[in-house]
């Protein structure tokens, strides 16, 4: 997404982000996220956002497709 909002959408690295994206999605549409996404204190407590894994994998193809146009893969 850094990418695309930085005028660097067409270049090789976001391409090569979208192929990760792309490869690494499960056959029910979704991503996983083994590790803890969030910290509560350090060392004490971290914290488990169960939807981030999927809300920002499929925010960063939207931003993609909208910023280079339809039949973008």
């Amino acid at each position: 997404m850094a990418l695309v909002d930085g005028g660097r959408g067409r270049g090789e690295g976001a391409a090569r982000g979208v192929g990760y994206l792309l490869r690494t999605q499960g056959r029910d549409g979704r991503w996983t996220d083994p590790v803890f996404n969030g910290t509560g204190f350090p060392r004490v407590f971290y914290l488990r956002y169960h939807l981030y894994p999927t809300i920002f994998p499929l925010w960063a193809l939207a931003t993609y497709r909208n910023a280079l146009g339809p039949g973008t893969h």
